[in-house]
């Protein structure tokens, strides 16, 4: 009995050990490179040499199932792995990836992943094919659901309700990994403009130098346009407003474009140019390109202009990412939930 279990301990070990996660194989190269994993963090996780043709090996270690960043030399892909050996072998050309031929073994989630971008690729990048298997396919792993909105962000709602639909359908245990750690971080970031949330209480500068707050408005609606000279797209939707104003202005409701321009010359010439009748404000910090947002573009959670925002008599959030005719039916439906 005692060496039945001793042999029985001895598979588990073993089993657990052949589990961990390493890279290894074979690689025809153009030159001497390292290959190398990070995390989302840019922590490296495991790094060898490889020379063209010789066998390569990773040391072995234990990893959570997560989108990783994969270094082939100064080409890189992020892949999602596991806590599983990866074997590569075939042709690598780091200068050109396109010319590259590898195969792979043991990254059968980022397989999972790679089939749905194929599909999204196949039908000319439409934007409901890859939301249909993030916010509506309940059998894909959780990892897989979040790498694909993550590197496809673009082509999601980047509001606080979109962005908590796809983290209730992941299970609190499957929560653990960056990936989805980033969701997470990104819901309880954005609710604070969650719709029904109060609003940010700016404070900038008019035409006359006056400083004009967000609070000063408190019992009217609050037609808020995030804007800039340089935007065209901002500019045409300050058109479109001004051709309604007639029809839209009233006692309760204010209209404030606050121009994101980096020169106070340009937003003055931009109000001017586009005769805007209404109450016209300049943000100094400008417009934050990228990642990084400035105060009213963290505040409001925007990374792209044009922005329209209403805001309710009690400053509350009550429509957001207005375009076009979404504007005046934003405003209408306000007005109208008034009467009850």
């Amino acid at each position: 009995m005692m060496k039945l279990l001793v042999s029985t301990l001895f598979m588990l070990l073993t089993l657990s050990v052949s589990a961990q996660f390493s890279l290894k194989g074979k690689l025809r190269t153009l030159r001497p490179l390292t290959i190398k994993v990070t995390d989302l963090a840019g922590k490296t996780v495991v790094e060898c040499p490889v020379k063209s043709g010789e066998e390569f090996k990773t040391k072995t270690v234990h990893i959570k199932k997560d989108l990783y960043n994969v270094h082939f030399g100064e080409y890189s892909e992020m892949m999602i792995l596991t806590d599983r050996p990866v074997i590569l072998k075939g042709f690598l050309n780091e200068d050109r990836p396109e010319e590259s031929s590898m195969e792979f073994d043991g990254i059968d989630l980022y397989m999972q992943y790679m089939d749905i971008m194929t599909k999204f690729r196949a039908s000319g990048s439409r934007r409901a094919v890859i939301q249909e298997a993030v916010e509506k396919d309940l059998v894909i792993d959780p990892v897989v659901r979040v790498s694909l909105m993550y590197q496809n962000k673009g082509f999601f709602e980047l509001d606080y309700e979109s962005y908590k639909r796809i983290l209730d359908l992941i299970p609190e245990n499957e929560r653990e990994a960056q990936v989805v750690k980033y969701l997470v971080d990104e819901v309880a970031r954005r609710q604070k403009f969650a719709l029904g949330q109060q609003a940010y209480n700016f404070t900038f500068v008019d035409l006359d130098g006056k400083e004009v707050s967000l609070s000063d408005f408190k019992g009217k609606y609050v037609l808020l346009d995030f804007s800039a000279s340089w935007c065209g797209g901002c500019r045409m939707e300050a058109k479109k407003l001004v051709s309604e104003y007639g029809e839209l202005k009233g006692d309760d409701l204010v209209i404030i474009t606050i121009s994101m321009d980096n020169r106070e010359k340009d937003w003055r010439r931009m109000v001017e140019e586009d005769k805007l009748p209404w109450v016209t404000l300049w943000n100094p910090e400008g417009f934050t390109k990228g990642n990084k947002q400035n105060v009213i573009q963290d505040a409001y959670g925007f990374y792209q202009i044009p922005f329209i925002v209403l805001i309710d008599k009690e400053g509350k959030i009550i429509a957001r990412d207005l375009r076009g005719d979404k504007v005046k039916e934003a405003i209408e439906k306000a007005r109208k939930m008034d009467q009850f």
